[in-house]
């Protein structure tokens, strides 16, 4: 049944697998472990969160093989690790698609998130050096420029997850709590999946919002001000949430 769902996808779909599949695998990730199964589980993950997949979809497994030059099985251990994580739902003898969430999950979730983000800012605020925040002055400004960019929306969208994914894992690192850093990570992970989960280009739009939130909230640590560091973190995440849950409530007047 798994053949079977694969091939009744279209080209479409294939087609953007080879299109992304390469640049997927070639990317840089700082938490990756080594051996095969690890980097298949984080190629697959990517692929999710790159929003290569509807909810409705099912995930083409030997597609994923092939391009990824495995057998089917690193594959399905790979899509059993992402079911428990919540990010894809298994049907036995029939198929695995993305998993999809209530709007009030979503809200719960960013909720937490924000929460998680905005410690692991006063403790930066409290602890960074001046080489640590520089660095990530480098990579805001690298977002900044995203502004200028005459590319469609999806393109820009998806560099400025990847370089706000890396400003916020260094954020995480500079925080000095490898615990706290490990669990926000992975609540990270969760919401690119939600904002992958939306099939808009949520970001292409609000560069500009979203840059200057960046920039106050580096400014804080700058100050040495940990209470506003908390604040403005807390309130650039739940604005994510807001720009999820307009897209969410837009599609449900649409299908009514």
């Amino acid at each position: 049944m798994w053949e079977a769902n694969a091939a009744r996808l279209g080209a479409g779909t294939e087609q953007r697998l080879t299109d992304n599949m390469l640049e997927i695998a070639s990317r840089t990730r700082p938490l990756r472990r080594s051996g095969l199964a690890e980097y298949v589980y984080e190629t697959v993950k990517d692929s999710i969160l790159d929003g290569l997949f509807k909810p409705s979809e099912s995930i083409p497994v030997d597609t994923l093989s092939n391009e990824l030059g495995v057998s089917r099985q690193p594959v399905m251990d790979a899509l059993k690790r992402l079911s428990l994580e919540g990010f894809v739902v298994i049907l036995p003898q029939v198929g695995c698609h993305v998993r999809e969430y209530s709007a009030r999950e979503i809200t719960d979730f960013f909720r937490l998130f924000a929460e998680g983000e905005a410690l692991i800012a006063s403790l930066i605020a409290e602890r960074a050096t001046n080489n640590e925040i520089a660095v990530l002055e480098e990579i805001s400004a690298k977002i900044g420029k995203l502004q200028d960019l005459k590319e469609d929306p999806e393109v820009i969208s998806r560099k400025y997850r990847l370089l706000n994914r890396k400003l916020h894992y260094e954020m995480r690192s500079v925080s000095q709590s490898a615990p706290l850093a490990e669990v926000v990570e992975t609540l990270g992970d969760r919401s690119d999946f939600f904002i992958a989960t939306a099939h808009r280009p949520l970001f292409a739009d609000r560069l500009a919002r979203a840059h200057s939130e960046h920039e106050e909230i580096i400014a804080a640590f700058k100050a040495r001000d940990a209470e506003q560091a908390s604040a403005v973190m807390k309130t650039h995440i739940l604005h994510v949430e807001e720009r999820i849950r307009g897209v969410f409530n837009a599609s449900r007047v649409v299908s009514d």
